[in-house]
């Protein structure tokens, strides 16, 4: 084959790759955008750092203020839920949010008025147990890696944008979602449930 041949073969090869990279990048699992809180809002006013050494170290000694969730139902769920739970939440905290279904266990929920640079996409995934909702999670954590984070509640597992954990957790604590669901966020090779919200036991 000739060389002006492989370069017309490599620049189609590149070109479909090209493709598939901006797919991926506009789907749940690689986020084109960061979160980011552009309102001045300081995350020192809805968390602080627990007394005494942690033993995962600085994300494993935060926790939000006490207080935050005053008024917010924090009894475990313990029925089975489909997005419609999240959605009503999020318009309950006077938010913005457009919903996007990618299939049937699966939806996108796009939230604007929390005081970010853009709308925050939040995956939503609808699974059969609360068990396994932990558990996917903290898989999809792990796998998009350090600055991640999520919540789950009951069978549901959201996976929010990549951030800054200090812009992931004004974001969930003015939004309340610290309060909705177990917070949970990645380090560089664990992921860590930030106490002081809603738990699950």
């Amino acid at each position: 084959m000739s060389a002006k041949v492989l370069r017309r073969v490599g620049a189609r090869a590149g070109a479909v790759v090209s493709v598939a990279l901006a797919m991926f990048l506009t789907t749940g699992c690689g986020q084109p955008a960061l979160l980011k809180m552009t309102d001045g809002s300081d995350w020192r006013a809805y968390a602080q750092t627990r007394e005494g050494n942690a033993p995962g170290g600085e994300l494993d000694e935060l926790r939000f203020k006490e207080g935050l969730c005053t008024g917010e139902p924090m009894k475990p769920a313990r029925e089975h839920l489909s997005e419609a739970a999240l959605i009503r939440f999020l318009k309950a905290q006077q938010l913005d949010v457009r919903l996007e279904r990618a299939r049937a266990d699966l939806v996108f929920a796009v939230v604007t008025g929390a005081g970010t640079s853009g709308p925050v996409r939040l995956r939503v995934a609808i699974l059969d147990s609360p068990d396994q909702a932990g558990r996917e999670l903290h898989e999809a954590l792990l796998e998009h890696g350090e600055g991640s984070w999520g919540i789950h509640r009951s069978n549901l597992a959201v996976l929010g944008p990549v951030s800054g954990y200090t812009d992931s957790m004004v974001f969930a604590a003015k939004t309340k979602l610290a309060c909705w669901g177990v917070f949970t966020i990645a380090g560089q090779d664990d992921t860590f449930v930030v106490p002081g919200g809603y738990m699950e036991i």
